[in-house]
């Protein structure tokens, strides 16, 4: 099986990985989209980051390769600012909520990287509980998460979003070193500031007699120095280096120890460009293998305290002699004759990659939310010029002025004036008649839309129910209730609100607990912006979630296309195709909600049921009083919670084509009556529930998902008086109602500019063409 291929499967005796981030130095994003991201999305990830060198990635946009056409819709990419040297990692971490896996190699995100070249690469799964291989997935983990600073934005979601879902990825960092149950030892080496990868190696193999050293690398010193220093701090008796004769760049011309012989690699790799990169150390008892992204340089490797130039991965791996030269298929071609060196082919030297120059023109990162353009700008860019902005193919279609004056914020924001500002994925800064290289633009709320943990068992058949019911049933609310756990359990609210966060960056760039904040309702809505929901946001709180899936339920029973509720890829969760819903319930390690009634298969005939609306009383009483009588945070989940009970009284209502549903009176088993007590609970008395609903201190605007749901409650107080007429008989209802408007208009505090949002009106002209239809109310509902 090729390496690309080993990224789609998934883990044993667990549930599919959710995330999957991946490191390069060089990337061709054909070849990720085409080869890797539907492997990756195959094994069940749904949140992939790309990490890449700054340099190599602008070029990679701008050099004339084909564009790509899901960056930043369906992954991220972030390049790490790279003081010295290169960003020349090559990881891939899969993470799970029950596993993980880790592969660290030579392998570049190229098409020559994943199916053409001869690369090494260490792959290790583990679960998630304590165990050595546990270990070395939460360094690799902790590693890759330290290189995104906590104020960019869209990765560290990503990363964040993962932490959520995985939280054996959390605690104290263990030993580097450790032993295996099978008495091999194994380590994750990144270059850190106090020592390099290559003297860390040395310190692992310790005082150890080494016997005989095998080096492979593509790239050396100019003047050997790396390999020159193996050999005096191990003094081996033999050094072997691996060559191919077909083309190589050893520098022959430079003084080399004469211990060094030339060997072929395996002859089932002819034809093929060696990039593998390792380092074989054999004693009389261990082979001590280092294998990674570090070429043999001191750029790479490092010297003594020295840590090198580039940001480089590797696997440590202690074990058995002759084990290492077996895994690498080196035992026929280490018994080879050395390779006549008249004979051998040296390649001219990779001509350097002008990194200065494509550093220079770098234009910053973009990222875009409705249609306010957030530009994050470099520190060469001031004055005057514009920012081009180009759909998928690179066409322009559209622009905006800028002018700096010396200022140092390094962070602005426009407001386009273009039509479908989706189309936008690419910009280009245009200064003086120069235009700088391509960046790509980050959408953040498809990016947030795009992440969901694949669904299984219990809960891929609640999703189900809603996926494809079009009528509400009674069994849909213990469908309800199994996605309500579902996504709590992925991320439970705060004990009490958090007010104050962190100075951006306080945690050095780590996931910490205070990486999310929550506001009250109450102080949402005084640090919100309330004048700026026609910037075409459409934030949803629900976003990436399971219960995201009844919010799409609920608005296409009232007209409203799901492409206005997102990506549109929302089926895929349905759990109906086989590879996705292969899994049995018994095979969870994770604990099982409790128990629901079985549900039924959404597809079978449906059976004419009549309304009963004692027993529909009786459920809105139970659902009031355990929320009067709770006092816990609550979240969104209540909040769609409320929007779900108004829909399906209003579905169950008395109309012409349903005569026995629930009648429109102000007795208790009328359905405006159930309503009213539904809305009162939630927003009347002392301390109502709303003044218990955290909201993420990440929304700056009203979320979309809240909007429908308070738009919801005052059509239905509206329709619930057009319903009942002036009739004697409800006056005194009816002053309940006008008085419980009063309080939710209060409480809900919403502007002008709210209420006029497409938002709003689009959603009261669905419920009033579709449930005012229903209910023979005709245009008296929108009056």
């Amino acid at each position: 099986m090729k390496y690309f291929e080993r990224l789609g499967r998934r883990a044993q005796r667990s549930r599919a990985f959710h995330t999957a981030v991946s490191t390069t130095f060089s990337i061709e994003f054909a070849a990720y989209e085409q080869i890797m991201l539907p492997q990756l999305m195959a094994s069940g990830a749904s949140n992939c980051l790309v990490i890449a060198d700054p340099r190599m990635a602008s070029m990679s946009l701008s050099d004339g390769s084909r564009l790509p056409e899901q960056l930043g819709r369906d992954y991220e990419l972030f390049s790490p600012p790279v003081a010295s040297g290169l960003f020349h990692t090559k990881i891939v971490i899969q993470i799970g909520r029950q596993a993980g896996r880790l592969f660290v190699g030579s392998a570049n995100i190229t098409a020559a990287g994943l199916a053409g070249n001869a690369e090494v690469v260490v792959e290790l799964e583990c679960q998630d509980t304590p165990s050595p291989e546990r270990e070395i997935v939460r360094s690799a983990w902790s590693y890759v998460s330290s290189l995104v600073p906590a104020d960019r934005a869209p990765a560290r979601e990503a990363l964040n979003w993962a932490m959520d879902r995985a939280p054996w990825l959390a605690g104290a960092a263990a030993t580097p070193l450790q032993h295996l149950e099978d008495g091999t030892a194994i380590a994750f080496l990144a270059r850190y500031s106090g020592e390099s990868i290559g003297s860390r190696f040395i310190g692992f193999v310790g005082d150890e007699v080494i016997e005989r050293l095998v080096v492979s690398s593509p790239y050396w010193d100019g003047s050997l120095s790396a390999i020159g220093a193996l050999i005096e701090r191990f003094q081996p008796a033999q050094v072997t280096v691996l060559l191919d004769a077909e083309g190589h760049e050893f520098p022959m011309d430079q003084p080399r120890s004469g211990l060094i012989e030339f060997l072929p690699y395996p002859d089932d790799l002819k034809g093929r460009f060696k990039h593998a990169k390792f380092v074989v150390a054999s004693s009389a008892t261990h082979d001590h293998l280092l294998v990674g992204s570090a070429n043999c340089t001191t750029a790479a490797l490092g010297r003594g305290a020295e840590p090198g130039m580039n940001a480089e991965a590797c696997i440590y791996r202690m074990l058995p002699r002759e084990r290492a030269v077996q895994v690498l298929n080196l035992a026929k071609c280490l018994e080879e004759p050395p390779i006549d060196l008249s004979t051998a082919k040296q390649r001219k030297p990779t001509p350097p990659i002008p990194l200065a120059e494509i550093e220079a023109r770098q234009p910053g990162t973009f990222e875009l939310d409705g249609y306010t353009l957030l530009w994050a700008r470099p520190d060469g860019i001031g004055g005057t010029g514009a920012v081009l902005l180009l759909d998928m193919r690179g066409s322009q279609i559209g622009s905006v002025a800028f002018e700096m004056s010396g200022e140092a914020v390094h962070r602005r924001s426009f407001r386009l004036n273009i039509e479908e500002p989706e189309r936008v994925s690419f910009a280009i800064v245009e200064q003086n008649g120069v235009l700088s290289n391509r960046a790509h633009v980050a959408h953040a709320s498809r990016l947030r839309k795009q992440r969901r943990e694949m669904a299984t068992g219990a809960v891929a058949k609640a999703i189900n129910a809603f996926n494809l019911g079009d009528d509400f049933e009674s069994w849909m609310h213990g469908a309800f209730e199994e996605l309500l756990r579902a996504d709590y359990s992925d991320r439970p609210l705060p004990a009490k609100a958090t007010p104050k966060a962190q100075p951006s960056g306080s945690d050095g760039g780590k996931r910490g607990d205070a990486s999310v904040h929550y506001l009250s309702y109450d102080e949402f809505m005084e640090t919100r912006s309330p004048d700026t929901r026609n910037s075409g946001r459409e934030e949803s709180t629900l976003a990436g979630s399971h219960t995201d899936s009844i919010r799409s339920f609920l608005n296409s029973l009232i007209g409203i296309s799901p492409n206005s509720l997102g990506n549109g890829d929302d089926d895929d969760e349905s759990g109906d195709d086989d590879d996705r819903n292969d899994e049995d319930d018994q095979q969870s390690d994770e604990p099982e909600p409790p128990p629901s009634k079985p549900l039924p298969v959404p597809d079978e005939p449906k059976k004419v049921v009549v309304i009963d609306a004692k027993e529909i009383s009786k459920s809105v009483d139970k659902y009031v009083d355990k929320l009067m009588s709770g006092a816990e945070p609550i979240g969104s989940g209540e909040v769609l919670r409320i929007r779900y009970w108004m829909m399906f009284l209003l579905f169950k209502a008395r109309h012409p084509g349903l005569p026995d549903g629930l009648e429109a009176s102000s007795e208790r088993k009328g359905w405006p009556r159930m309503a009213l007590r539904v809305i009162a609970a939630f927003f009347s008395g002392k301390s109502p529930p709303i003044t218990r609903l955290m909201v993420a201190k990440e929304y700056t605007e009203m979320p979309v998902d809240f909007l429908e749901c308070w738009t919801t409650v005052l059509w239905t107080l509206d329709v619930i008086e057009a319903s009942l007429g002036s009739a004697p008989r409800h006056r005194v209802f009816l002053g309940y109602v006008q008085k419980a408007r009063g309080e939710v208009v209060k409480i809900l505090g919403l502007s002008p500019s709210e209420l006029a949002t497409g938002t709003v009106l689009n959603l009261r002209a669905s419920l009033d063409q579709t449930l005012g239809g229903r209910l023979g109310l005709g245009a008296r509902a929108a009056a």
